[in-house]
Formats: C-alpha cells, sequence, structure tokens
C-alpha cells in the first residue's frame, strides 16, 4: 500500500512509539470515550474504525458490542500489525485489514457505525471528498458517521515549516471542509470542540447521518 503523504511515512515509520506519543500529547481516554458516547452503542452494531492507527480505541469498542463486531482500516501495514497483536492480547476478535480510506473493501450499507479520529490531516482535498464518499456507502441508511479531527492548524514558525514539507496533505485543515459534507449525502447531526493536543492543536467532534 503506498504512502503518499510525508507525514503518513513518519507515522508509519514511528509505529513503534506511536502510543506513548499520543499519551502525551493528549489525554486519549478521554478523548476516544467522547467518541463512543456520542455513537449510542447498544452492543450489537457492527463498527468500523477507518485509520485504526494500533488499534487502541477499538479494544474500547469491543469491550461494549457483546453481541456486535469491530473492523478496523489502517493504510499503515506496521500499525495494523501492531493493533492485530493488542487484539490477540486482549482475546478480541477485530477485523483488521491495510486499505486506502478512499477505496474500502466493505460492501455497501455494512456498518451500523463509522468512526475516525484524527485522520483527515493525512489526506488531501480530493482524498477527503472520496472518503467521505466512501463512508457513505458503506454506512447503512440510519447509521452513524463520528470523527474527532483537528481544525486548522496554528500558523506560528513551526507549523509553517510543518506545512511547507507537507503541501501535498491537508494538514492545513484537519477536519474535511463543510462542502463536502453534503455532497456526500450527509447532514450535520451534532459537533463541537474537542479537546486540545500539545496544547495548541484545537480538535472538534462531529456526528453525522444520512441525508
Amino acid at each position: 500500500m503506498e504512502l503518499r503523504h510525508l507525514i503518513t511515512k513518519l507515522l508509519d515509520i514511528g509505529a513503534g512509539i506511536y502510543d506513548p506519543l499520543l499519551r502525551m500529547t493528549v489525554d486519549e481516554q478521554k478523548l476516544r470515550k467522547k467518541l463512543i458516547e456520542l455513537a449510542y452503542l447498544e452492543g450489537n452494531e457492527k463498527v468500523l474504525d477507518i485509520g485504526c492507527g494500533t488499534g487502541s480505541f477499538d479494544l474500547m469498542v469491543a469491550k461494549i458490542l457483546d453481541k456486535g463486531s469491530v473492523f478496523g482500516i489502517d493504510i499503515s501495514s506496521k500499525m495494523v500489525e501492531i493493533a492485530k497483536g493488542k487484539a490477540a492480547q486482549n482475546v478480541y476478535k477485530i477485523d483488521y485489514r491495510v486499505g486506502n480510506s478512499t477505496e474500502l473493501p466493505y460492501n455497501r450499507k455494512e456498518f451500523d457505525v463509522v468512526f475516525t479520529s484524527l485522520m483527515y490531516h493525512h489526506l488531501d482535498y480530493e482524498e477527503k471528498r472520496g472518503t467521505l464518499c466512501e463512508i457513505y456507502r458503506v454506512l447503512k441508511e440510519h447509521g452513524r458517521y463520528i470523527s474527532v479531527e483537528f481544525g486548522e492548524f496554528p500558523k506560528d514558525l513551526f507549523h509553517r515549516v510543518i506545512i511547507g514539507f507537507t503541501r501535498s496533505s491537508g494538514v492545513l485543515h484537519g477536519m474535511y471542509p463543510d462542502e463536502l459534507i453534503e455532497d456526500a449525502g450527509f447532514h450535520v447531526i451534532n459537533d463541537g470542540e474537542g479537546p486540545v493536543l500539545a496544547g495548541h492543536h484545537q480538535t472538534k467532534y462531529r456526528v453525522l447521518g444520512k441525508t
């Protein structure tokens, strides 16, 4: 699986230290718990986590779904390998695959709930559009798509330098642009501010439903 953007390549290389790095920048449990609260899970849902990373969030979801199932997909094979190890260690049956968010290997209207977290800054504009369209395709009619993503990044020197090396990615706008919501066939059910990462990266929660 080709990793097109520098930021994605760096995370793939550093997959083994991703978890401690994330814990240093944000209260991960609090960040993930809010996602679950917004899903109103009853325990029998079929859930997809796109950009699943090392699978920590999927373990939290799996604990709730006594009669449901969890699927995770990530473009980084190293991240997926770690996620599979966590699932096996905790004796959870989670279906993990390496794949691209713009070409999801799942059937139409297959999932009750789809999650993404801190993923869209890895995608350029057209990839954001394609990802939203794919989520719409695999989500059931009355399903929910729940995300927590970065807002616009700060314009200080540090971030200007980073952005200079990652112009092909969506690092300037972590959350998918508003105009793509209606284009993909969604409407906003709920949104609000999330925690701040590393002291200055504002995040935003959003819940979408099919129009």
